[in-house]
């Protein structure tokens, strides 16, 4: 049985997570372990709602179902979310590693952020005489923010500056609101530029260089920037972005490593940290010892190949979208998506799972319906699943298992688990396997599940829409004393059958005209409630005879039945059972709102000879009178 461990993260430094969980497999090859990745996009800035619904995917696993856990938690920013885990770790007995955060219950393997800071920022004071310089930040509470914010405080009092004399301008780890507060204080060119802005990573770093390019001014001529993490996109923009190397890929492979030692119950440091290594590029001025030119040549041809895979992408999103939206029921809905989804899996790979929460089908016919917003049901319904390439048939399965099939012959498997939802209503989930460049993909995976909620939200509307509609025609289309078809009920019929006769079609059908007899009578001498009970009884035993049939209510004492199927072939049987009932009923002596009397005609639509419905109808109703006059009269002949 392989070592099952997990990772939580969330997804928006996708260069990070990608280098970190390539680290974890490399360490995995050979070992007997399977990797399980949690991974989500809660936003940092706006309503905590979404948050809610992005966050739940971290309450998807049980923890005790697996042998240790692995936590990327400077990825984690949001409150008390880091510590949830690690609790729930503790709680369950389980060792847990964290990497970028620390906390006293887990086992701490980080960079060594402080060394990797100093050499940095003293480079800048020392090598660039910087001594005004704006930090970006991430937030407030991130360790490795605060870690490299107060590094450059305590280099610059080293070097006789003033710590006092930095400005900190808190970004959420957002680039927009970087951008926004550049073009806010240096955008009419009236303020002067810091001699530095160094920045808590590089994609903030990049939105810096990109807002100071916007206003007109150049780095490094008119001001220095750096980050920190040596992402590849900083390392080929241009100018390159001075950094430091947190070597991500190493720290996921000796994490892992770590957490196998202490599940064995081998003694381990609680701390351990890596060297960082810092390069000093063109942002700060300095030459970079790496061949750019080659790096950005080879960014050209992966531009090319970027945009034919997103012009994929966009194109298989779409049809998809199209297929799903097709359905008018969820039974389509589930079919559509299994036609369409492996017709490309240069995305989603050869290995896909869709699972869906019970409550996401209920709401399509109860609008009522309250999905859950936190965890997921003991039961879920699997909409599609796939492995190896190969579609399996899995319709129901206990979320506690996690993936729908896996193949028990498959070493070291490696699960993305992405959430579903829309803001806090979790619709399920969906699973990527053996995949783990998906992460490093960030932009399209988030791109996929953002689009794919959309799908999901609009078929949910869709199909919800379908069934309201079809209730509300239900109701104006049904006779309120008897529960059957109404008059309105009748004519769309009856245009329905003239449509397809007027297309020359071939259509069989009958229509059956009846009447109850003597209801005035009843009214006048029982009083109104007994006359509807004798019309709701008269109804019920058309009701059964015709059992196959619509049953519509056409006038205050007379019914129609359009006869098709079984109802057509055996109709004069059915007539003969109808008059054979009704004297079983009269033999029992009811009281008089329980006797049923009704007089009846039956005719077939002849295509020699009838140009409508109504032609049809009108024969009928001519043979139900002429019954009404047989039961009359013999009514008469036993007075």
């Amino acid at each position: 049985m392989p070592k099952k461990i997990a990772l939580f993260s969330c997804g928006w430094a996708f260069d990070l997570l990608h280098d970190y969980s390539k680290g974890v497999v490399k360490r995995m090859q050979g070992l007997d372990v399977d990797l399980y990745m949690f991974v989500c996009y809660p936003p940092y800035v706006e309503s905590e709602t979404r948050k809610v619904g992005e966050l739940n995917i971290f309450n998807l696993p049980y923890i005790e179902d697996f042998d240790g856990v692995l936590i990327l938690g400077n990825a984690i920013d949001h409150v008390g979310v880091f510590e949830s885990i690690v609790k729930r770790c503790n709680d369950a007995g389980v060792p847990v590693v964290s990497t970028g955060r620390k906390d006293e219950n887990a086992y701490f393997v980080g960079s060594d952020n402080y060394n990797g800071a100093k050499e940095l920022y003293t480079h800048l004071v020392e090598e660039h005489g910087i001594s005004n310089p704006i930090f970006i930040a991430g937030n407030s509470n991130n360790d490795d923010s605060n870690t490299r914010l107060d590094t450059l405080c305590e280099v610059m009092r080293k070097h006789g500056i003033p710590a006092d004399s930095i400005e900190v301008f808190c970004s959420m780890w957002e680039p927009r609101l970087t951008v926004e507060f550049i073009h806010e204080r240096f955008g009419n060119r009236n303020v002067d530029l810091p001699d530095a802005f160094i920045c808590a990573n590089d994609n903030l770093a990049i939105a810096v260089c990109l807002a100071l390019e916007e206003i007109g001014y150049e780095v490094p001529s008119d001001t220095i920037v750096t980050g920190f993490d040596n992402d590849y996109s900083a390392e080929i923009y241009s100018p390159s972005i001075t950094s430091v190397d947190q070597r991500f890929i190493d720290l996921g492979a000796y994490a892992l490593r770590l957490l196998l030692d202490v599940v064995d119950g081998n003694k381990r440091n609680h701390e351990v940290y890596i060297s960082c290594e810092m390069f000093a590029s063109e942002s700060c001025g300095c030459s970079c010892m790496r061949d750019l030119d080659y790096l950005r040549r080879m960014q050209g041809k992966r531009l090319f190949y970027d945009r034919m895979m997103t012009t994929i992408f966009e194109r298989n999103v779409s049809m998809i979208e199209e297929e799903a939206l097709s359905g008018v029921s969820y039974e389509e809905f589930v079919a559509n998506l299994k036609r369409a989804f492996p017709t490309d899996t240069k995305f989603i790979g050869d290995t896909f799972h869709l699972v869906l929460e019970p409550g996401y089908k209920k709401a399509m016919s109860n609008v009522n319906t309250k999905l859950r917003t936190k965890g997921y049901s003991k039961k879920m319904n699997v909409v599609f699943s796939m492995e190896n390439g190969k579609v399996v048939d899995v319709p129901e399965f206990e979320s506690r298992k996690l993936v729908p099939y896996s193949d028990p012959s498959k070493k070291n498997r490696v699960f993305v688990f992405v959430p579903l939802h829309e803001i806090t209503d979790n619709y399920g989930y969906a699973i990527f396997g053996d995949n783990v460049d998906i992460v490093g993909n960030g932009n399209h995976l988030f791109e996929f599940i953002s689009r794919f909620d959309v799908i999901l939200s609009k078929v949910r509307q869709n199909i919800s829409l379908r069934f309201l509609n079809k209730k509300l025609i239900e109701l104006t289309e049904t006779d309120v004393m008897t529960h059957v078809k109404n008059r309105a009920a009748y004519e769309n019929k009856e245009a329905e059958i003239n449509s397809i006769i007027r297309s020359g079609a071939r259509v069989s059908f009958g229509i059956g005209v009846f009447d109850i007899n003597d209801l005035k009578k009843m009214n006048d001498s029982y009083g109104h409630e007994a006359g509807d009970a004798y019309i709701v009884n008269c109804c019920s035993v058309l009701c059964n005879v015709f059992s196959r049939s619509p049953v519509y209510r056409i006038g205050g004492d007379e019914f129609a039945v359009v006869l098709q199927g079984e109802d057509y072939l055996n109709r004069d049987k059915l007539l003969a059972g109808l008059k054979a009932r009704i004297e079983d009923i009269a033999d029992t002596n009811p009281p008089p709102e329980a006797k049923v009397s009704i007089a009846g005609g039956i005719s077939v639509f002849d295509r020699n000879t009838d140009d409508s419905f109504e032609d049809v109808f009108a024969r009928a109703d001519a043979a139900m009178y002429e019954d009404k006059q047989k039961i009359k009269s013999t009514k008469e002949k036993m007075l």
